[in-house]
C-alpha cells in the first residue's frame, strides 16, 4: 500500500489542510453565494457552473 509523503516544499500554513470538522461546517456554494453577492451575479455563476456538468 502506497503512502502519501508530505512535500516540505508544498505546505501552505495560511490555508491548511481541512480538518473533519471544516468539512462538516461546509456549504455548498449554491447557498453561500447568494449570502455574499447579488442574486443577479450568484444566479449568473451557478448558471454557468451547472452548464459546465
Amino acid at each position: 500500500m502506497a503512502t502519501n509523503k508530505i512535500n516540505p516544499t508544498q505546505i501552505d500554513e495560511e490555508n491548511p489542510e481541512w480538518t473533519a470538522a471544516d468539512f462538516k461546517k461546509a456549504r455548498p456554494a449554491s447557498k453561500v453565494l447568494r449570502e455574499i453577492l447579488p442574486e443577479q451575479t450568484a444566479a449568473k455563476m451557478l448558471a454557468q457552473s451547472q452548464a459546465e456538468f
